[in-house]
């Protein structure tokens, strides 16, 4: 049985650009992939919660500074949970899935370095607003 699945698999995906789907290599185990689904689904969720609490919060607030650097945040943010979806994909479907996780990683690279360049850039000036809203907070 295993072999007629791989041969199905093989087929698809010589039909869809010729990469088979990631879960041959894991010999389409159900443990395995069961882990591999229920984790990235929950991590995607988790990744796509936190990035919506934070664009509700920025609506909230209009003079909130360093603004931009909590929008690339929410960004990467999500673009992370994005991956996460893309690498099941990858999972089942070969071909064009691979080339679709590419691509997230990619915006999740660009998201990612232009967040770390935000914070180099902004974290003196945070901290310090930090340093003084807690002292003020004492």
């Amino acid at each position: 049985m295993l072999n007629g699945i791989s041969t199905l698999t093989y087929d698809i995906a010589q039909a869809w650009g010729g990469y088979a789907p990631h879960a041959i290599c894991l010999l389409y185990d159900p443990a395995i992939l069961a882990v591999e689904v229920v984790t990235n689904l929950g991590i995607a969720l988790a990744y796509f919660l936190i990035p919506f609490a934070l664009w509700r919060f920025l609506r909230g607030v209009d003079t909130l500074p360093f603004r931009s650097v909590l929008v690339m945040f929410v960004i990467f943010i999500f673009a992370c949970g994005a991956s996460h979806l893309t690498h099941i994909l990858t999972l089942f479907i070969g071909g064009w899935a691979y080339w679709a996780d590419a691509a997230v990683r990619t915006l999740t690279l660009i998201a990612s370095l232009g967040t770390a360049i935000g914070l180099i850039r902004h974290g003196p000036r945070i901290a310090g607003i930090t340093g003084r809203l807690l002292a003020a907070a004492r």
